[in-house]
Formats: structure tokens, C-alpha cells, sequence
């Protein structure tokens, strides 16, 4: 059992997670947790390609899409967090939660994250030890991931740069965020979807629950819903754009 691959693409998550924390605590900066979270993908994916390595092509090419897209992710929260700290959303959950947060962000934050990124990849476990020729499915699913990548890096680029001449109380509503109030989160989806495809056609269907519990949690527990809840007492015309723009779908605004 010790030996088995879900065994240790889990020991792995949590001892990045407590790496995490860790340097969470040196920073007092929870925000640290985005700095990690795409790595547990990683992580994962080299545990699961371990017994098939060197990894087949699809394997191979799934292995390095998310590592850049791991680099691009980490890269991104580093340089924001340089620029205005915490991340307002762990700057709340600090307040909320008092004396001892730094005890409590363990398991509240970052072993709750290990095991969410563990849960989120295990489509990987699949799609790592697949072999044979790239199939026109396979090509369709990776064009789903690329779209999802580029949609995300735009939509974070424009978020920063509005960010930087933003008062606290302006609203993006140019560019892809005219379209969508978290394109950044509906790429994220785009990329968790089609790993997931990938599986479904090495027989991974049975790992559906996995892209299940990311559209969840970034729709109702860590993402839109947490966003949006004190956004527009922060920003005066946010009611407004959300009331003509697509909560996540990029779709023409209503009239």
C-alpha cells in the first residue's frame, strides 16, 4: 500500500502543502498557497508516470503543459503579491478567523488545498500511463487545454494591468473580462475539463468526480462565490456589470 501511486501523489501533496505553510508563516502571507497549488498537479504526474517512464507522447506532452502552466501561475501570484501583499481573499479569512491563524491555516488552508489538489489531478493517473499514437480526440482535448491557457494568461494580464492604476473601486470591464466577470476561472475549467477528456479516452471515465469538484469549488466554495460576496460593497458599479455580464461563460453582454 505504501508503494501505491495514489498513496504517494497524496504524501507528496501534503508535504508540499506543509512546505507551504511553512513559508506561509515566514511571510505572513497566505496568499503563499497559490504559489504551490499548481505544483501539486506536477507532482502527482511524475508519481503516476513513474512505472511508465519515459512517458508516451501523450503523456509526455500532457506532462509539460502543465508544468508551464505551473511556472506562468507561480510566476503570476509571486510578481502580484511583490506588488499589494496578501491576497484580499486570505486577508478576510485571517480576520475571520482570529488569534491563531497561523496554527489554523494548516489544516484550514493548505492540507485542505493538498488534498483538493490531489483529488483534482488523479485524472492524471490515467492519462500519464497511457501509450500509443496521438488520436484526433486526444489533438481535441489538447486544443480545449491550450484555449483554456491562453484565455487565463490574457485574462490575468489585463487584471494586472488594470490593477495597477485601480483606486480599489474601478471595475474591469474591457478585453475578456466584457465578456465574463472570471475568465481566468473559466480557463482554469477549460484545462481541468480536458485532462479529464484525455482520461476518459484511456478509459478514465470513472475519474469524472475530479474536474466535478473543481467546477464546484471554483464556482460555490474558493472562486466565484468568494470573490463576489463583498465585491460590490468594495466596488459601487460592480451590481451593474454583473447584471448584464456572464458570471463565468464568455458570452456578449445583455442589453
Amino acid at each position: 500500500m505504501l508503494n501505491h501511486p495514489f498513496f504517494l501523489a497524496l504524501l507528496y501533496c501534503v508535504l508540499i502543502s506543509v512546505v507551504a505553510w511553512a513559508v506561509s508563516l515566514a511571510k505572513r502571507d497566505a496568499g503563499v498557497a497559490d504559489v504551490f497549488w499548481p505544483w501539486l498537479a506536477v507532482a502527482s504526474a511524475l508519481v503516476y508516470a513513474q512505472d511508465t517512464w519515459p512517458p508516451g507522447s501523450i503523456a509526455g506532452i500532457t506532462l509539460a503543459a502543465i508544468g508551464i502552466a505551473a511556472l506562468r501561475l507561480s510566476a503570476m501570484v509571486i510578481v502580484r503579491s511583490a506588488r499589494t501583499g496578501e491576497d484580499r481573499r486570505y486577508t478576510e479569512i485571517r480576520s475571520g478567523w482570529g488569534r491563531g491563524f497561523g496554527i489554523k491555516s494548516l489544516p484550514g488552508i493548505f492540507l485542505l488545498q493538498g488534498v483538493m489538489g490531489f483529488v483534482a489531478a488523479i485524472p492524471l493517473s490515467v492519462v500519464m500511463t497511457r501509450t500509443g499514437e496521438l488520436l484526433w480526440a486526444d489533438a481535441l482535448m489538447l486544443g480545449l487545454w491550450l484555449s483554456g491557457f491562453v484565455i487565463q494568461a490574457v485574462a490575468d494580464h489585463q487584471l494586472a494591468t488594470f490593477s495597477k492604476g485601480d483606486d480599489g473601486t474601478g471595475v474591469l470591464k474591457t478585453g475578456l473580462w466584457r465578456y465574463s466577470r472570471h475568465p481566468n476561472y473559466f480557463g482554469e475549467l477549460c484545462m481541468a475539463w480536458s485532462v479529464f477528456g484525455l482520461a476518459l479516452i484511456g478509459g478514465g471515465g470513472w475519474t469524472v468526480f475530479a474536474p466535478l469538484l473543481m467546477t464546484w469549488s471554483i464556482l460555490r466554495f474558493t472562486g466565484v462565490a468568494r470573490m463576489e460576496q463583498a465585491m460590490p460593497s468594495r466596488r459601487p458599479d460592480y451590481s451593474a456589470y454583473a447584471n448584464v455580464t456572464s458570471a463565468l461563460i464568455p458570452w456578449p453582454p445583455r442589453r
